[in-house]
């Protein structure tokens, strides 16, 4: 009788069972939910990241305006997020801000890598190109969602427009890493 067959059994059974048990456990790490945040805070930004006080009220009209959906505008995100992988991905869904028609986009998110906070973001995206950027982030605790858009301001002005679901936008996490950069 040959005895390498048996413990070639027995060898590939653990294997099996340790690669289930491994999945269960990541199984047990994924998170997956939905945010629904409301953009109402806005402020201008230089074009490098750096709060432009002075040019808040030119954003304040520029996002208000009759024909922009920006101010007030719904954003639902849907994230999954492994942590012991951290692989994730997530989507941000919202009306189109340009059209009175109701005609909703969906904007796939790219991790961004930043400590302390889930981070996720496009930029410049093609459906939206009033945008320099979209972006969600959540904390570790799976709370504190928050929506920004970096609107372009007028071309040649040299700053941009944030609104945000949170109005510590320009102390955030995320908003900090675009600082350094």
């Amino acid at each position: 009788m040959d005895m390498k067959r048996p413990f070639s059994a027995a060898v590939f059974a653990m294997a099996f069972i340790t690669a289930g048990f491994l999945q269960a456990a990541q199984a047990e790490d994924a998170h997956t939910g939905t945010a629904t945040t409301e953009l109402q805070y806005v402020h201008a930004v230089q074009e490098n990241g750096s709060p432009d006080t002075g040019h808040d009220a030119d954003c304040e009209k520029q996002l208000s305006d009759e024909n922009s959906r920006f101010v007030g505008m719904s954003v639902r995100t849907t994230y999954e997020i492994n942590t012991s992988t951290n692989m994730m991905s997530a989507e941000s869904t919202f009306p189109a801000p340009q059209s009175m028609e109701p005609l909703e986009l969906t904007v796939e998110l790219s991790s961004l890598g930043i400590s302390d906070v889930y981070a996720f973001g496009t930029f410049k995206p093609s459906m939206v190109p009033e945008a320099y950027a979209i972006l969600f982030s959540i904390d570790h605790e799976f709370e504190d969602a928050t929506s920004t858009f970096v609107i372009y301001g007028p071309e040649g002005e040299g700053y941009n427009c944030v609104i945000s679901s949170s109005e510590d936008a320009d102390s955030s996490a995320v908003a900090g890493k675009f600082k350094e950069e």
